[in-house]
């Protein structure tokens, strides 16, 4: 005998509601997936920030040395000429 609507139905609802709960334990999972790559990428891009600031800063320096040299060197060539 074949199975009465109602049965079937509630069947076919209770199949839908148990792959529905699969994908939701799926889509929980991916979110945590998520947030943990989320925070590497946030922890990531505060190392380079701080690589990037750290090369500007000896970049910025390195320049300020090249001045005081060449100030230097001007003053040099200055006080030779007056003593020459």
């Amino acid at each position: 005998m074949a199975e009465e609507p109602d049965n079937l139905i509630l069947r076919l609802l209770r199949e839908i509601r148990e792959k529905l709960d699969e994908q939701s334990d799926r889509f929980a999972a991916i979110d945590r997936r998520f947030d943990r790559l989320e925070k590497r990428f946030d922890e990531m891009r505060g190392y380079m920030n701080h690589a990037l600031g750290m090369g500007m800063t000896g970049h910025l320096k390195n320049e300020e040395q090249d001045t005081r040299q060449e100030d230097c060197e001007s003053r040099q060539k200055q006080m030779e000429e007056l003593f020459r």
